[in-house]
């Protein structure tokens, strides 16, 4: 029988997972920005350690510095995580910020369908970027030849970028036009990117065909759940849009609970058993369908097994030194399952530190509060405490 984690190693695991992703090269912007600082802000809520958020106060001050001079990728900006900052540190030039932000990221050119164009020359089978000590570095480097232009495409990715954060900029300032900005971005990006044919987010849709990619890309269903989640957490719970982004949560949940293995985690493409077990999927799914608990918006008695099972594939997968182990390298487009079966794995990620993280602060809470979650949850019952093996 597995040892049950208990809260002390959470924290310390929490510790070691933050303290390696502080050094990561951050871009300041790039894809996996976002969702690296969300997971540091978690670990200073879990181990009441202020040296965390501290990091990321700084990493915003140093970028509102030089925000005149923006990159070709400050649309991937960590929106959620600058807005929590400023609600711990009370400094209003961070929501100036955000709001000069939000003023930046509405310039954008949208679809026939009404949907934001973030990226305009989508490169198709794109090699990540490994290290050179990489044992797959040179590989892949041949591959580059293979390249070709995609055009615009919308990303699953964007659903965490542009929805939560106009969303948390209305729970800031309660403005109406932030929570319509939320609205039209999600309700057009899920209208494009999820098939309601296999219940699931694709990676990504292509203007010039009109057409998805074809490929329910697992760590993109993740960037998706937490997209409806944030966004849901700041509308009101009336909002016009809510009923449909619940209802596609819990598709997409359910779904999701279905394609779990039985050690606990996901395949990299979720409907292909031919490709490898992805750990930051587990991750992603851990921290959103524990939020959905604590929300009531999905019954507890069904995706609490779903969580405990991920949760232990997870810290199985956890090495000494808190490095979740098993996530992929960024995951550019591609039209073949084949791009996403020998994507290599390994190093310091901040979509696999980031969600880790993420996943031990919401798992923490969903476990310590067993009685919000049943009462949040009509016809809910008492959760069973399951055991976890603890990191070894």
């Amino acid at each position: 029988m597995l040892d049950r984690i208990n809260d002390h190693e959470l924290h310390e695991l929490a510790a070691k997972a933050a303290d390696l992703l502080m050094s990561y090269p951050w871009k300041v912007w790039f894809w996996g920005d976002s969702i690296g600082l969300e997971g540091l802000l978690d670990a200073a809520e879990l181990t009441r350690e202020p040296k965390y958020w501290g990091y990321v106060y700084g990493l915003f001050k140093g970028w509102i510095a030089r925000e005149q001079f923006r990159s070709k990728f400050d649309y991937t900006a960590p929106g959620i995580a600058l807005l929590r900052v400023f609600e711990i540190t009370g400094d209003l030039t961070l929501l100036e910020a955000a709001r000069r932000h939000a003023v930046y990221m509405s310039g954008f050119r949208k679809t026939k369908s009404g949907a934001t164009v973030r990226y305009e020359n989508a490169a198709f089978e794109l090699p990540p970027e490994l290290p050179p000590d990489h044992p797959d570095y040179h590989s892949w480097r041949e591959l580059a030849a293979f390249v070709r232009d995609g055009g615009p495409c919308i990303f699953v990715d964007s659903m965490h970028f542009d929805a939560p954060f106009f969303a948390a900029l209305h729970g800031a300032t309660g403005e109406d036009q932030y929570r319509e900005l939320a609205l039209d971005n999600l309700l057009s990006q899920i209208d494009l990117l999820y098939d309601p044919a296999d219940g699931l987010f694709h990676h990504f849709w292509i203007e010039r065909t009109g057409t998805r990619n074809g490929i329910a890309w697992g760590r993109g269903n993740g960037w998706g759940l937490l997209g409806l989640v944030d966004t849901l957490e700041h509308l009101p719970s009336h909002d016009r849009g809510a009923r449909k982004i619940k209802d596609v949560l819990r598709k997409v949940l359910r779904r999701m609970a279905e394609l779990q293995e039985r050690a606990g985690g996901w395949h990299t493409v979720l409907t292909d058993p031919g490709s490898y077990i992805e750990n930051s999927v587990a991750a992603f799914m851990i921290s959103a369908a524990s939020r959905a608990m604590l929300h009531g918006w999905v019954d507890p008695k069904v995706y609490y097994p779903v969580v405990e099972l991920a949760m232990q594939s997870l810290l199985e997968n956890v090495r000494p030194d808190g490095l979740l182990d098993g996530v992929s390298y960024e995951t550019f487009p591609s039209t073949s399952v084949q791009h996403y079966r020998r994507m290599p794995r390994g190093g310091v990620l901040p979509w696999g530190q980031g969600p880790l993280l993420a996943a031990l602060r919401w798992y923490s809470k969903v476990r310590n509060n067993p009685q919000q979650v049943t009462k949040r949850h009509s016809g809910g019952s008492t959760l069973c405490a399951s055991t976890i093996k603890s990191p070894s």
